[in-house]
């Protein structure tokens, strides 16, 4: 059985995935990306456990693939372990920085569409639709 979930954050510019098979469980989120040392500490505890065979830390795309035996180790128990040392939040972003990026994408594609109607229709035929 695949499970694959993709949770918004609420609060957050960031996604956190989660892919659960019965051997496997994968993790990309930008709290693994930003907290190197704590999640190779808890890596480290993870690979002392007997049922865990495998573990893939990619830091750079914030990933993490633990392969384990599901005779011995189920998938949401590995699970909460996980979201309990934070693996699963979001980091908060400020509220300002994501609304002025907003603000300034709008106006930005604004701009450009004011400047690809003007080359196609010419300026006196785009101030009228302009004004519309």
């Amino acid at each position: 059985m695949i499970i694959i979930t993709t949770c918004k954050c609420i609060g957050s510019a960031m996604n956190t995935y989660i892919h659960k098979t019965q051997q496997r469980l994968r993790i990309r989120s930008d709290y693994i990306q930003q907290n190197p040392e704590a999640v190779a500490e808890l890596i480290e505890q993870l690979e002392e456990i007997d049922a865990i065979t495998q573990i893939k830390h990619k830091r750079f795309a914030g990933s993490v693939a633990i392969c384990f035996d599901n005779n011995e180790l189920d998938c949401e128990t590995l699970l909460e372990t996980l979201s309990s040392h934070g693996w699963t939040k979001g980091i908060e972003k400020s509220a300002f920085i994501e609304n002025a990026v907003i603000k300034g994408t709008k106006t930005f594609m604004k701009g450009m569409a004011v400047i690809a109607l003007k080359r196609l229709v010419g300026p006196s035929v785009s101030r009228v639709i302009m004004s519309i």
